[in-house]
Order: structure tokens, then sequence, then C-alpha cells
């Protein structure tokens, strides 16, 4: 796909909906509202079960959304998360629940991933030309690419929950593409669930959380995608109940300088862009906020410590990686447990 750098830049949809009903009779279709937010699509199918006012829900749906891109977006100089980015140092900043709730989360994860995750990449983001400062076409100057290094690290902003407050202690420049979609994606869920709704699946950019059934006989299944540039093909199938799927991959965002391969996954601890098999890590939780963040997590860390890392805090993950021009699969114990045996392993050619 093409990419449109207009708010959170997304990988592609790494995961997507499988709602072929088979060749029997099959009961209502879901009924899909969709659009376009955060440079990307978004689609909501409800269960055709259920009804509901179209119109209504559908601007319901954009008002969320477009919320999370007023507070979260780099892309908009009047973003809340901008403002936040130029303000002086050193002074405590009043931000909206939401975006403190994300950055929250952001730092539990950074923490626990022991920097893996870390939204204040953002200025090597910008750098490699997956951010707001546009697109390049070969690599960065190795003196510009240190001095921003130097102003990455999520210890450098300080959250004050009594004051629900912001500081930033050095110039870093906060990066939300890493989490926000899939915050995106809990607060159209939770939406939706205020309005009565409870047999949906929310799908933005790939990222999906599925609520109830999609009708009485059949969950919603989600296919997780071969990792290339080519059409969509899935390498696994699951069925999805009330739970996010969210994915991470490095095969659709990326740029080429003399054969080599430039990923828009940023390493927060070298400042390059990641350089391992790993192409692809899909990640499933109750929490499509969380799941998101340690997506990138686990991409950042690569198949092997990242798999280590995901077993150690017992999350559900697959984990595509590239062997010898094909692609293998790396399983969490908890994803063995939850679903191998309902996972479907198509043939790819």
């Amino acid at each position: 796909m093409s990419f449109q750098f207009r708010t959170f830049a997304s990988v592609g949809a790494l995961l997507f909906v499988i709602l072929l009903a088979g060749c029997q009779r099959a009961p209502a279709e879901p009924e899909v509202l969709s659009g376009r937010i955060f440079g990307t699509f978004f689609e909501v199918s409800i269960s055709g079960e259920d009804s509901f006012d179209h119109e209504a829900i559908k601007t319901g749906v954009l008002a969320t959304l477009n919320e999370v891109d007023r507070q979260m977006s780099t892309y908009r100089q009047d973003s809340v998360l901008n403002e936040l980015n130029r303000s002086p140092l050193g002074t405590p900043v009043t931000v909206p629940t939401e975006l403190f709730y994300v950055l929250q989360t952001a730092e539990h994860i950074s923490q626990a991933s022991n920097g893996a995750f870390d939204t204040t990449v953002g200025g090597l983001v910008n750098l490699w030309g997956f951010g707001p400062e546009g697109r390049i076409t070969k690599a960065p100057d190795n003196d510009e690419l240190k001095r921003r290094l130097a102003q990455v690290g999520f210890r450098f902003v300080e959250l004050d929950e009594s004051l629900q407050a912001v500081t930033r202690h050095a110039d870093v420049f906060i990066d939300l593409s890493g989490i926000a979609k899939g915050f995106g994606v809990d607060q159209v869920s939770d939406y939706l669930h205020e309005q009565g709704l409870h047999n949906f699946l929310v799908n933005i950019g790939g990222d999906l959380r599925a609520s109830g059934l999609r009708n009485k006989e059949r969950p919603w299944r989600v296919g997780i995608e071969v990792p290339t540039d080519q059409k969509q093909v899935a390498k696994h199938i699951m069925p999805v109940i009330n739970k996010a799927v969210l994915g991470s991959g490095d095969y659709r965002n990326y740029f080429e300088e003399n054969g080599v391969r430039y990923s828009h996954t940023i390493d927060p601890t070298t400042g390059h862009p990641i350089h391992h098999r790993l192409a692809a890590v899909h990640v499933v939780m109750g929490n499509a906020t969380e799941a998101d963040a340690w997506a990138t997590a686990f991409m950042v860390l690569g198949e092997e410590q990242g798999l280590k890392l995901a077993n150690e805090k017992g999350i559900a993950a697959i984990f595509v990686y590239r062997n010898n021009g094909e692609f293998d699969s790396l399983m969490t114990q908890q994803f063995v447990r939850d679903y191998a045996d309902s996972l479907v392993v198509p043939t790819v050619h």
C-alpha cells in the first residue's frame, strides 16, 4: 500500500478480517462502517444480527477517532502532543486524561522492555524520514544521528499523576505512533459498548479488537499476513473472541539505498533502523493500547530476545521471521496454550 504521512504512519494491514462464511447458507453478514483516519483506513464490522443507527454510530466512531488524532498526532501542529513537544524544558504541562493514560502505559512498557519501546524516539524517526519532517532517500549524517540519539530516553519525561502533568527534562520529541493507533482501537471499542453494541470487530490499519461473535455460529476470524510486499495472503488464520490482535512489521514502510533496506522501526538504543530476521510480530491481549506498544518492543528486540521477553511476561504472541528465503513462525508459550489448537495454517505459495 502507499503511505500518506498525515498522522500515525501505518505499517500496513499485517492483520486482516476473514469474512468468508463457507459454502453453507450463512447468517446475515456483518455491516461494515469504514473511512480514513491516522493516514490509514478504519473498518468497524458489526454483527448482522444486531440493530443500530448506521449514521449515528459512524458519526460517533469518527468523533472518537478525531479526538485521539487531535490529542496525539505528530502531523498536526495544533495537536496536544505537539504543544507538549514545544513546551519549555522543566515546565509541567497539564494534558488531557486520555493522553496522560497513553503516556503512562508507554512508560510502563518502556521500563518493562528495558527501553526497546520508547516514545522519545521521535527525533530519530524524523531523521530517518518516517515522521512529519518528510521522507529521505539516503541514510542521515552520522554526527546528526549521534546528536538526536542523545535526546532519546523515556526517563527524560516525568509524569505527575496527581497533577496529570508531563514535564520534559530534555529536548525530546515524543512520538506515539507505536501506541496511539492501539489506543484508538480501544476507544472505538469502548464507544460501541457504551452504545449497547457487543458483537463487533474494530480494524484500524490492520490493528484489531474483537468483541463477542460474528454471529451465533461463528467467532470473528483474523488472518495473519505473509510478510511480503506482494498481495495479501494469510499465513495463519485464528479465531478471536474478546481480544485485541496487533502487529508490527518491517516490510511495508522503508526506503532502500545501495541495496540496503532501512525499516521504519528504529532501535532506541542504537538510533538505527532494526536489522534482523524478524519480519513481523503479532500480539494478542485484552487491551489494544498495550498490545500495540508490546508489538513494537518485540519488533525492536528481534525473534530471539523478543520471544524470551514475551514468555517471561506471559504474553500471547507469534513471531514471523525470515529463514533462507522462507518464513517461519515462533509462538510464545501463552499463544500455544490459547490458540495452537484452533490455528489454521493455509498453504502458502
